[in-house]
């Protein structure tokens, strides 16, 4: 009995992380680093700003703990990539393993794109601890896949950024979409159709290069 109710407090204090690691994750996009208050993430998940504390030392290692939870993964996904990039299915795979990812994260695109808007204090270290390595992760996968074939070596830094803004501008972009186009991107047939996009169109930078 001890051991059971042991476990089912390891599991709910691992519920309550979670919950302040999404409502933070959404705050955070919404009004970046600076913006947000430890008081308000906690009343996002009626809590009092202690309990936030007894998971998250500081809203630094919050905020480091929605872009470990978020980020880390896409740097593994890129990562396992680079090893299969050598075949139309590799790279289909892969955007389907990114988009996925961001679709189970939508505000993970927002708050990359908030800190970059504002310049903010925390845009240094998120680049150079998360954005670069990942940067150099999907450049690895690139220069494997058949794209390296058919691009020249200085255009590879374009296609990997140009690559960054349709996969993660989708999300970030949601509420111009809604407006402009009349429809629901995070509807499940709206993100099917994205994937479907994505693989179009990389096939076609692919076979440009070879005209």
């Amino acid at each position: 009995m001890q051991e059971r109710a042991e476990k089912t407090s390891r599991n709910e204090e691992s519920g309550t992380a979670r919950r302040i690691l999404d409502a933070a994750e959404g705050l955070f996009a919404a009004q970046g680093f600076a913006g947000v208050s430890v008081r308000e993430i906690a009343g996002a998940v009626d809590l009092n700003q202690a309990s936030i504390y007894n998971h998250f030392p500081s809203k630094r290692a919050l905020y480091e703990a929605v872009l470990d939870r978020g980020l880390t993964p896409l740097r593994d996904i890129l990562a396992h990539a680079a090893q299969s990039l050598d075949s139309a299915e590799g790279g289909d795979r892969l955007l389907e393993e990114l988009s996925e990812h961001l679709w189970n994260s939508p505000n993970l695109p927002k708050l990359i794109q908030r800190e970059i808007l504002d310049d903010g204090e925390y845009l240094e270290r998120l680049s150079s601890q998360w954005l670069r390595p990942i940067y150099d992760q999907g450049h690895a996968a690139m220069v494997k896949s058949r794209w390296s074939a058919t691009w020249s070596e200085d255009s590879d830094p374009l296609i990997v950024l140009m690559m960054y803004h349709l996969i993660f501008g989708y999300f970030f972009s949601a509420p111009l979409t809604r407006r402009v186009l009349g429809v629901e991107p995070m509807s499940r047939e709206m993100h099917d159709r994205n994937i479907a996009f994505l693989k179009q169109a990389a096939h076609r930078l692919m076979v440009i290069g070879e005209d």
